[in-house]
């Protein structure tokens, strides 16, 4: 027996732990989702990261917080967001040099170099040189160098070092062209095309350019091309070609607004303006200036650039803090890890041996017993799904035909007894009481659902439909009581059955018994519990009466239930009671 619940204790810590690799894995998937796919759809993937993040802080799973808030950062960035982008790498910048993951390390503070390029150069151009340290003193796979390259080449161009930008830019796109990288290739030909045109060597400029846009077509997203028809845009303004220039900056406009890529969308307004001035257009030269200042003051202005310093001095101040602290840190969590690593051998093979002990013993008497118990459960199943359907079919006919007919002997007694005047009173009596046959499906629905109730949630249940029953009928006052201290407890069944008693003989004292009150009495007697619903109405005998369904359906539902049927009626009223001996 005690060896049986350690083998289920065993069992129930190796099903967590797939759960949690089950769960660790779907988000690496998420967050290996394709570049192209990620800034051709920005507020999808904003969700989608921003879920993935959520769950992987759930779970404690440091990479993939630090891979979702990665990816946080360059969405951000696209969409304009530099503050949140800026702060998304940092966080993710401290995970991987926690976690020791190098090459990520690498390319985070390679993009964040990158990202700081239009704010900040010199820092953007300091964070650069160490994500390429990092690379080559680590070797990182040359797919990895490729991106550091390009984007450094860049940094190198805006500074104006000409030289140097074109040996990166050929650096990484040879890394990619042996690789065959369909996505990369394009942007080092970008790249190396922009600086042609920069030197106006346009023939060269054009060279380039046409192949990107070649390997651009056939990309999945819109955001390549969108980047490279911004190109050719700034290519006709470089060589004056106004009008063309025009007409191709509004094809960028319109293109990056319908991917949300807010650079290219204020790059393009800004370019328009000055190109209407050329023209002496003054009206759409303003037109475009007030668009673009409307746009950009919602996503750069001076505050961000504040808070983003902010950012990076806190980033500093953390930075030399962890190296105080890292000689001692690494010494205790060697030995740590030493020691873990050794509990969980030992445990690894004491779970397998207690596993194939209690496999060995058991087998031969599971054969059997599995076999004999998928017969008799399938056959009580079977039997149980039939019992189901048809309680449920004479639940549902019982109470909606009561229901329908009722509205139907209604109807009926309109077209007799009442006045044109009183017709719409009248209908809408109907109208609610019909509305009710839907609230007594519920009810039913209900009933089944509970799995156990007491006597004090069926009274609470029987003061809704009397509440109801009060507006649909003014002229019988109706009563509750609840006179049991020590509540009762009760199964779907009897909650159910009880609830239709009552139900029933409501409505029998409605439609025969002209009284004027009704009262439902829950009460203890003697050791046992009672179910008493009264009128004082005129009464019937009970003795020369031939009784009717609802009666016998009354009595069958009590027995059903446990309990024993009575009625009793005279001139001072009737009485239905459901008595339960005590168990």
């Amino acid at each position: 027996m005690i060896n049986g619940i350690k083998v289920k204790l065993i069992l129930q810590a190796i099903i967590c732990t797939l759960n949690l690799f089950g769960q660790s894995s779907i988000i690496d998937s998420i967050n290996s989702t394709d570049y192209q796919e990620i800034v051709s759809n920005l507020q999808k993937y904003e969700i989608i990261f921003q879920n993935n993040l959520t769950e992987a802080r759930k779970i404690n799973y440091e990479k993939g917080i630090a891979k979702s808030l990665s990816n946080l950062a360059l969405v951000h960035y696209l969409k304009g967001d530099y503050e949140e982008s800026t702060q998304f790498h940092i966080e993710a910048i401290n995970i991987f040099e926690k976690l020791e993951m190098i090459p990520e390390l690498s390319e985070e503070y390679g993009e964040l170099g990158y990202q700081m390029k239009r704010m900040n150069l010199p820092k953007a151009n300091e964070y650069m040189q160490k994500a390429i340290s990092i690379a080559e003193t680590n070797n990182i796979p040359s797919f990895r160098m490729s991106k550091l390259y390009d984007n450094y080449g860049v940094i190198k161009e805006m500074m104006e070092q000409y030289d140097s930008a074109f040996h990166f830019y050929r650096k990484a796109l040879k890394i990619k062209e042996e690789l065959n990288d369909a996505i990369g290739i394009p942007y080092s030909l970008n790249k190396i095309s922009v600086l042609y045109a920069k030197l106006k060597r346009f023939d060269r400029a054009y060279e380039y350019l046409l192949l990107s846009d070649k390997l651009r077509a056939k990309e999945k997203g819109d955001f390549g091309r969108v980047e490279n028809l911004s190109l050719h845009a700034d290519f006709l303004e470089m060589q004056n070609k106004v009008d063309e220039a025009i007409k191709k900056y509004e094809e960028v406009y319109n293109a990056a607004n319908k991917i949300n890529y807010t650079y290219l969308v204020l790059y393009s307004l800004q370019n328009l303006s000055e190109l209407y001035k050329k023209k002496n257009d003054f009206q759409n030269a303003l037109i475009k200036s007030q668009m673009y200042y409307g746009l950009k003051d919602s996503v750069d202005n001076v505050e961000i650039k504040s808070r983003i310093a902010q950012l990076e001095i806190a980033y500093q101040t953390e930075q030399k803090n962890k190296l105080l602290a890292e000689s001692q840190y690494q010494l205790k969590s060697r030995e740590q890890q030493l020691l873990f690593a050794l509990v969980t051998v030992i445990l690894l093979i004491l779970i397998f041996i207690g596993i194939y002990k209690y496999q060995s013993l058991k087998k031969k008497r599971d054969l059997a017993e599995v076999e004999y118990k998928g017969k008799l459960q399938s056959a009580l199943l079977e039997k149980q799904l039939v019992a189901e359907k048809l309680k449920l079919s004479r639940e549902l006919h019982d109470n909606i035909g009561s229901q329908l007919t009722f509205i139907i002997s209604s109807l009926d007694n309109l077209i007799y007894r009442l006045k044109e005047s009183e017709l719409t009173d009248a209908i809408s009596t109907v109208k609610n009481f019909s509305r009710n046959a839907l609230t007594d499906l519920r009810n039913t629905i209900w009933a089944i659902k509970q799995q156990d109730g007491t006597v004090e949630d069926l009274s609470i249940r029987v003061t809704e439909l009397i509440s109801k029953l009060s507006d649909t009928i003014p002229n019988i006052k109706f009563d509750i009581e609840n006179q049991i201290q020590n509540n009762i407890k009760l199964n779907s069944t009897q909650m159910l059955n009880l609830y239709r008693i009552i139900q029933e003989s409501i409505q029998n004292s409605v439609k025969y018994s002209e009284c004027n009150s009704i009262k439902i009495i829950f009460i203890t007697y003697e050791d046992s519990f009672r179910l008493i619903i009264k009128d004082d109405g005129k009464g019937f005998d009970v003795e020369n009466t031939n009784y009717g369904n609802g009666i016998e359906n009354m009595s069958r539902r009590c027995e059903e239930s446990g309990g024993k049927f009575a009625l009793n009626s005279s001139k001072k009223g009737t009485e239905v009671i459901c008595h339960f001996e005590s168990q």
